[in-house]
């Protein structure tokens, strides 16, 4: 097996892998020894690269990161001890996520990113590839679970947001910080802490539901998008979440809709729309996070509103219903 005791490098897409084609806006992807000239000695001895796609991260779903994890989980069946995933930033912390519910190996599993193309001035492409193959040949990451490295930082899927687009530091892991960081001048390895991984892990095989969408809440807005859906396509949904106000909740005028939503047999779960929120039923009014409880909303306890709506797609693509789908949207 070529992949015997290596690193596989699953080239996902993203800047990292990409350069820029003279001063437009057109890009493509790095080959061959572009690739792997800057990896050190050392580390280009360890790797197996592995092309899958070269996509846009704005054009992936939910069941193209069911592939590949499963291409992923492949890698380690035939003999890799570790994966390292290049991807793109601006959807790097929902496929991050979704690998989280998912990935049941000891292995590291490393998805690692740059907001930058590799020909660009100051890239970090040789860099974040070394950092990314070390962490995955690190026996320090087995056990860890999926893992993002950027920024000179280790952190759990689980647990990163990214608050800018354009700055080379727009990650933050909440609440916990960074679980490690490389040391210069020598680049070590040095955990700060465990990750938190409990809970159910589904099979790597489970299919997302296809059709589960998300609907913000603001002030005074949604109700034409909230009837529109329950007028003539909440027969195609498979699933629905709310991102709520603060502790969950929404304009008086949704109640209605929402109940009609429920009594249709979809799933709604309700999120709040704060980065560290958590739903949090309080006072007593139409629209308020108790009453939506009662009418029989899911809660998606501190879970963001984009980690909700994976996490209710893998549930209801293992067929999880009812009280068995509630205590799985609780179980972080």
């Amino acid at each position: 097996m070529p992949n015997r005791d290596k690193i596989s490098l699953i080239l996902a897409g993203g800047e990292i892998i990409h350069k820029r084609v003279s001063l437009g806006a057109e890009v493509e992807p790095l080959e061959g020894e572009e690739l792997t000239a800057g990896l050190s000695a050392e580390i280009k001895e360890k790797v197996f690269v592995v092309d899958w796609s070269y996509q846009p991260m704005s054009h992936y779903t939910l069941r193209m990161c069911s592939d590949l994890l499963q291409l992923a989980g492949t890698q380690i069946e035939n003999g890799s001890a570790g994966v390292a995933i290049s991807a793109g930033t601006q959807s790097l912390t929902e496929v991050a996520y979704f690998a989280s519910l998912v990935w049941n190996y000891p292995q590291p599993l490393v998805f690692v990113a740059s907001i930058v193309c590799a020909n660009t001035r100051g890239a970090e492409t040789e860099l974040r590839l070394n950092q990314a193959v070390q962490s995955a040949a690190s026996q320090s990451c087995w056990g860890q679970g999926p893992l993002i490295c950027v920024q000179d930082e280790l952190y759990a899927a689980a647990d990163l947001c990214q608050l800018s687009n354009y700055s080379r530091t727009g990650f933050v892991a909440l609440p916990c910080g960074p679980l490690a960081k490389f040391c210069e001048p020598r680049g070590d390895l040095k955990f700060l802490r465990s990750t938190r991984r409990s809970g159910r892990i589904m099979d790597i095989g489970t299919l997302p539901a296809r059709n589960v969408e998300i609907l913000d809440a603001s002030l005074g807005g949604g109700d034409i998008l909230l009837s529109a859906l329950v007028e003539s396509r909440v027969a195609e949904l498979d699933g629905l979440v709310i991102s709520a106000f603060g502790g969950g909740d929404v304009p008086p005028s949704w109640a209605p809709l929402l109940r009609k939503i429920v009594r249709a047999n979809v799933p709604v779960v309700l999120a709040s729309r704060c980065p560290m929120g958590r739903v949090q039923p309080g006072q007593d009014f139409e629209g308020a996070s108790a009453r939506l409880l009662e009418m029989g909303l899911i809660s998606a306890g501190s879970l963001t509103s984009l980690q909700a709506r994976i996490r209710l797609s893998m549930g209801l693509g293992a067929e999880l219903k009812d009280q068995e789908l509630r205590a799985w949207m609780l179980d972080e």
